[in-house]
């Protein structure tokens, strides 16, 4: 994922499911450290359709 123009970054399930089967214990959890190691948080997570990406916003 790439930070640039876009504000956020929508990741369909079909994607997910190649790091994170459907099924996996604590699936939400892990793809929230994820994106948390890259500097990202998760904005919207619904199981079967998708994760919404986006920057922490900046403090100040």
């Amino acid at each position: 994922m790439q930070s640039g123009e876009w504000k956020h970054c929508a990741v369909y399930e079909k994607e997910l499911q190649r790091l994170w089967p459907l099924e996996q214990k604590d699936r939400e959890i892990k793809i929230a450290e994820f994106a948390n190691q890259f500097g990202f948080r998760v904005r919207f997570y619904q199981k079967g359709l998708c994760t919404i990406f986006d920057k922490w916003p900046r403090n100040g």
